[in-house]
């Protein structure tokens, strides 16, 4: 049983099993997202991730975080099911797509994992390391959340973006064209800069 409810709850959230094939499909589940660019001596260190549930999906996914039933996540019934949900999301890289002048980067861990329920709604927080630092040549990074199988949509508003560690750089939110997903589909949106 405890299986099938981690199944559910990774599915439903993140990605359906298998792929649709049509392009009658849709988002279920609604996310906001919100990122922190930390940077240190002109390297681009770690992404912070905020990732905000829809009211509905939120009380949806409490039903399996929940697990005395109380109408409340606590500390204890995070820890215990945040291996099983870290492990899903980093053979999904998070679905955070990076890429430093056109060439992907892997996201295989997250930092400081963790999930607040507040006021009905479900909050994710993360933190992905990367190594990108500055060259001799400029680097233009990307960087994309969504979900392949276009069941959750995931949005980021360019004033949900904030560096710390470089003062004055100009970050743009693109249509990201080279990322298309959904059998070509869907074109996201990416987070655009360079240093």
């Amino acid at each position: 049983m405890k299986t099938v409810r981690y199944l559910f709850l990774l599915a439903a959230f993140c990605t359906a099993c298998i792929v649709p094939q049509t392009a009658k499909a849709h988002p279920h589940v609604f996310v906001d997202s919100s990122l922190k660019l930390n940077f240190t001596n002109n390297t681009l260190t770690s992404i912070d991730v905020v990732w905000t549930f829809d009211e509905m999906s939120s009380d949806m996914f409490l039903i399996d975080l929940d697990t005395n039933a109380d109408g409340a996540l606590t500390t204890a019934e995070w820890v215990k099911q945040r291996p099983d949900i870290e492990g899903y999301l980093g053979e999904q890289s998070f679905f955070v797509h990076v890429t430093c002048n056109g060439k992907r980067i892997t996201l295989e861990k997250i930092k400081n994992f963790t999930a607040t329920f507040s006021g009905g709604i479900l909050k994710y927080a993360m933190t992905l390391p990367v190594n990108i630092a500055k060259k001799t040549d400029r680097q233009k990074v990307q960087i994309a959340i969504f979900d392949p199988s276009y069941y959750t949509d995931f949005y980021t508003a360019l004033e949900a973006v904030s560096v710390s560690g470089k003062k004055n750089m100009p970050l743009s939110i693109d249509d990201a064209p080279e990322l298309a997903f959904y059998q070509g589909q869907i074109i996201p949106t990416a987070v655009t800069f360079e240093f």
